[in-house]
């Protein structure tokens, strides 16, 4: 009988070692997933890279919004954002005839209230061919942008 208790007791400890091992694995996975969130993926329409803040502001002057970011001591300029691929090609069409060339640049964003002010901006853009309220729609996801993504960021 003691043969025999050994061996039970040896197979439970084995098993007790075994199931905290594949919890701990458990665990670490779906905190990894957490900090590997990457958010839902959006578009900036960039305008342009400078080398330095006195060729933002001369080459900026047309636009009555726009957000800078600092990237490797370069000035990246942005002037629209948008989820929407149609919508990438309508904010491109309108800059071109402005006698700019841009760029669409996918960043991925998990700001949740963020992310539903765009997607009512981006219906109101698909509807639209009014330059003026391109414009404004521009400007206000700009905005909404740099306050609740970028201020968010800083924190």
């Amino acid at each position: 009988m003691k043969k025999y208790l050994s061996v039970i007791l040896g197979a439970v400890i084995v098993g007790f070692l075994l199931s905290q091992f594949m919890i701990n694995q458990y665990e670490k996975k779906e905190k990894l997933l957490t900090v590997f969130n990457r958010g839902e993926k959006v578009y900036l329409i960039q305008q342009g890279v400078y080398s330095s803040e006195e060729s933002v502001l001369k080459n900026t002057m047309d636009f009555s919004y726009y957000i800078t970011s600092i990237e490797n001591n370069m000035y990246y300029v942005y002037i629209g954002v948008t989820k929407d691929l149609d919508n990438i090609k309508k904010l491109q069409g309108y800059f071109d005839k402005m006698g700019y060339i841009t760029y669409s640049k996918e960043v991925f964003v998990t700001n949740k209230s963020f992310l539903e002010i765009l997607e009512q901006y981006d219906n109101l853009l698909k509807t639209t061919t009014d330059n003026a309220i391109i414009s404004a729609i521009c400007n206000q996801t700009l905005s909404k942008y740099e306050e609740l993504v970028v201020g968010d960021n800083k924190d």
